[in-house]
């Protein structure tokens, strides 16, 4: 019986490893994209529209005009939120989580088909590529709520880093947090914030030595994450209850 138990519980062992590593992976390719679009699209956050708020009053309070791109990224986001919960939605619990990583993936194909290689690039070229990149993250903020139902976010660290330094503290000084708590919180978060740091590392990276072809580093990124988030499916665990034989059999 207890062989029995321990099969019916590994494949929902294996979803919440491949959700782990997705997420992840996910918190790698926010950094990258985040940073090769402040960098390369005239500094422009694609993944922090909070970030672009703050430049946006700093505009503002020292009398410039806004900057377009920015401006328009936050009803070009919520925008995309809206299509990610339609696709999400018609495609229905088992291949929502697909679609929205393929759409995620296609959308940061675009990027990279569109993105400025000369130095001196079109202003429209220039936005319809950060608007693209806005879309793609915001599929993947999506994804993160729609399919995998997770309360941390792969784009913007600060909830993340505070869970992961209370977590840390809860380890060495218990208190409001059991140590399972600070052990939980602390296996969900840390990934995260090491991933999205790398992410930024290596983009920053990539954006100073590839310019414009450092996107094809989010592209390729974003096609392993549709692979990791829909594994090949393993057989039906077995019932947890025997069958019962029929007197005849």
């Amino acid at each position: 019986m207890s062989a029995t138990l321990e099969m019916a519980r590994t494949p929902q062992a294996a979803q919440g490893g491949n959700d782990s590593l997705l997420l992840f992976i996910l918190s790698v390719l926010a950094g990258l994209v985040d940073v090769i679009g402040f960098l390369r699209l005239d500094h422009l956050f694609t993944a922090h529209i909070t970030g672009n708020l703050v430049v946006m009053a700093d505009q503002v309070a020292n009398g410039g005009p806004p900057h377009v791109a920015q401006l328009l990224s936050i009803p070009v986001f919520a925008a995309a939120v809206v299509l990610a919960f339609a696709l999400a939605s018609w495609a229905g619990s088992s291949r929502g989580r697909n679609s929205l990583l393929i759409g995620q993936a296609l959308l940061l194909l675009l990027v990279f088909y569109f993105v400025p290689r000369t130095p001196r690039p079109e202003p429209r070229q220039m936005l319809v590529t950060g608007m693209l990149a806005v879309a793609a993250m915001a599929f993947q903020n999506a994804l993160v709520r729609l399919s995998l139902r997770k309360s941390t976010t792969t784009s913007v660290m600060t909830g993340n880093v505070s869970n992961t330094v209370i977590a840390l503290l809860s380890l060495l000084w218990p208190g409001l947090w059991t140590r399972d708590e600070a052990e939980s919180k602390l296996k969900s978060t840390l990934p995260l914030v090491l991933g999205f740091f790398a992410g930024c590392a290596v983009g920053a990276a990539a954006a100073t030595r590839l310019g414009g072809w450092a996107w094809g580093v989010p592209a390729l990124l974003s096609i392993l994450a549709i692979a990791v988030g829909n594994p090949r499916r393993d057989p039906a665990p077995a019932p947890l209850i025997p069958q019962r034989r029929s007197p005849g059999g």
